[in-house]
């Protein structure tokens, strides 16, 4: 239940299901945020979640039945930090209770499943958000900026990757669901979203994807670990998004542009307006390593909420990037080019 203060928003109750590695990330940032509390931790262990509850994250209560969740009258957002294949009945089920939802990446597994949480927001009225946070890093919304306002020129390629050595987590607990046979190519779906998320977010929707794999490090697991896909955007621009989660290299998350009158590669910016300076210059912004923007994120829904407005990342953009993830599965099992499904 809300609380107001006179005509303004005071505080949203919100309950974290799945309080695992992203899941605390969630909880951290509710706590330092004055407009949200935290009312429920909901899990499937009860003594994990009651030693989480006096130990960490003081809260009302914990749980492990997801209907008292979606039934609490107090509670006004649920966050889902499940695994990936239970995303879409969990969000289906909180927004036809009337709960507003905050979905981690990627949103679903499956298309009918996307179109199962699209359908849900249209008949509740709730509003959905997806968890990309990637787009709120200062760099990335800095070559957003520098696309849209014409600087760059038009897009002729785009690259990034998601760079991510798996094996110290899939050796320890809680990230055993990732080899679930529902999970699918886990690295491309759970992993690629990332980059594939920004390349649409920046540059356009995706219009068709071919896609080779491999697995050399990662034998213990169904899904490749190494993966390049090439892509081809609506607007004629070409890309390339290479998933790398198995060889042991240091976390990266690269992302490069180049434009008819520009480029950039990660902080660094070249303009042809800079004339006969052949060299980049280094723009005032960091690439960031494994961040999580968990409280720009709440921020940014909790200012959605107040306003009564789609957020950045509503449910037909997740739902679009989950679809890029999938052509370039279905290109991996197929061998062939694959067309990008957008409408949702």
């Amino acid at each position: 239940m809300r609380i107001f203060l006179g005509d303004k928003m005071a505080k949203y109750h919100i309950a974290v299901v799945g309080p695992g590695y992203i899941g605390q990330a969630h909880i951290s940032a509710i706590f330092d945020n004055p407009r949200a509390e935290l009312r429920t931790i909901g899990g499937t262990d009860r003594k994990k979640l009651e030693k989480l509850r006096f130990e960490q994250f003081a809260c009302g209560r914990v749980t492990t039945n997801y209907e008292e969740i979606i039934e609490d009258k107090e509670v006004d957002i649920v966050y889902l930090c499940t695994p990936n294949r239970l995303h879409a009945d969990e969000a289906v089920s909180a927004l036809e209770a009337g709960k507003r939802v905050f979905c981690e990446k990627p949103m679903a597994t499956t298309l009918e499943d996307c179109r199962r949480m699209v359908e849900a927001v249209n008949k509740s009225g709730c509003h959905l958000m997806v968890g990309h946070g990637a787009r709120f890093r200062p760099l990335h919304i800095s070559v957003k900026e520098l696309y849209e306002s014409g600087k760059l020129g038009e897009a002729c390629f785009c690259e990034s990757d998601y760079i991510h050595s798996l094996r110290s987590f899939l050796d320890g607990p809680g990230h055993q669901w990732w080899q679930h046979p529902d999970e699918g190519q886990f690295a491309v779906i759970g992993g690629g979203c990332h980059p594939l998320d920004l390349m649409r977010w920046i540059v356009g929707e995706f219009e068709e994807a071919s896609a080779y794999g491999t697995t050399k490090v990662l034998h213990d697991v169904d899904w490749d670990d190494t993966v390049i896909a090439t892509l081809k955007f609506k607007n004629g621009a070409v890309g390339k998004c290479l998933v790398s989660v198995g060889a042991p290299r240091p976390y990266a998350m690269n992302f490069s542009l180049y434009g008819t009158e520009g480029t950039v590669e990660n902080n660094k910016l070249f303009l042809k307006a800079f004339g006969e300076v052949e060299q980049f210059t280094e723009m005032p912004l960091p690439v960031l390593g494994e961040v999580h923007n968990c409280a720009d994120e709440l921020e940014h829904f909790l200012d959605c909420l107040d306003a009564d407005e789609p957020p950045m990342i509503d449910v037909r953009d997740g739902a679009r990037t989950v679809a890029a993830c999938l052509a370039i599965v279905e290109s991996l099992e197929t061998g062939k080019p694959v067309k990008v499904v957008t409408e949702f």
